[in-house]
């Protein structure tokens, strides 16, 4: 199994009664540490434990207390969390083997980074691809796409193919989802889309030339200027490719096309 994983960065100043907590967690780990809590952050032996012990001892708070986070700093040094460890965690969503394709459309294919691991001596290696975008530029994406998407299969615009108007259908329901889910947060937060484990099934030398966030944003354009044709063939291609990931990762279990049930 391999997961892919949505997380929502929420500004430390909206976490209410916790924002005090959350800064004083920021501080000391990044004094202890001397970098950000991230997905890829690792830890060997007992670290992490001496970590929440001494964190528990600065705070006055039992261990059992330490409730832990990734947060991230924008350019203009503002903190952004996302609260990890509950069984119920409203901030991130998990989807196995393959990248639910609503989640490509909150990005733009600039936003593309990558995670890495030093291999000593210097080198390092690209663990996963990331994008990071803003909860508003995010939510605006998602509603441009679902308006070509709408133009695409409106009687008057040229009716496209039974399999093309079945993919946009099942994507536009995807897109509502998605954006009902944001709509909770605090438009200036960030949403991060991490490939995580999914990488594992993407071949090293083909991870720099990965851009599903482009070529989704040019199936669905092409169906928005009715080039029907062209955009069935941009879809088929992409999905194609993500099957093969997808059957990769799982084994070859069926495909699963949704999000956020």
């Amino acid at each position: 199994m391999a997961l892919s994983v949505l997380m929502v960065y929420e500004p430390v100043s909206s976490t209410r009664e916790k924002e005090n907590y959350w800064r004083s967690y920021i501080s000391f780990y990044e004094k202890f540490w001397d970098r950000p809590a991230t997905p890829q952050s690792s830890w060997y032996g007992s670290e992490y434990d001496q970590f929440r012990g001494a964190l528990a001892e600065e705070l006055g708070l039992d261990k059992k207390e330490i409730q832990d986070c990734f947060f991230m700093k924008d350019a203009e040094g503002n903190y952004y969390v996302v609260p990890v460890g509950s069984k119920v965690n409203l901030n991130i969503f998990s989807a196995e083997n393959f990248i639910p394709l609503e989640w490509f459309l909150m990005y733009e294919g600039g936003e593309k980074k990558y995670f890495y691991t030093h291999t000593g001596f210097g080198a390092i290696h690209q663990d996963a691809i990331y994008y990071t975008a803003r909860i508003e530029d995010a939510s605006h994406r998602l509603k441009e796409a679902a308006r070509e998407i709408d133009t695409a299969i409106a009687p008057d615009g040229g009716v496209p193919t039974r399999s093309l108007s079945e993919a946009l259908t099942d994507i536009k329901r995807g897109i509502l989802n998605i954006t009902d889910w944001l709509s909770g947060f605090n438009a200036a937060g960030y949403v991060l889309l991490n490939y995580g484990e999914i990488c594992s099934h993407i071949e090293p030398d083909s991870m720099k030339n990965e851009d599903s966030v482009s070529e989704l944003r040019h199936a669905i354009r092409l169906a928005g200027e009715g080039k029907h044709e062209e955009a069935e063939t941009s879809l088929r291609i992409l999905l194609g490719k993500w099957d093969e990931i997808q059957r990769a990762a799982s084994g070859d279990k069926p495909r699963v096309s949704s999000t956020l049930q």
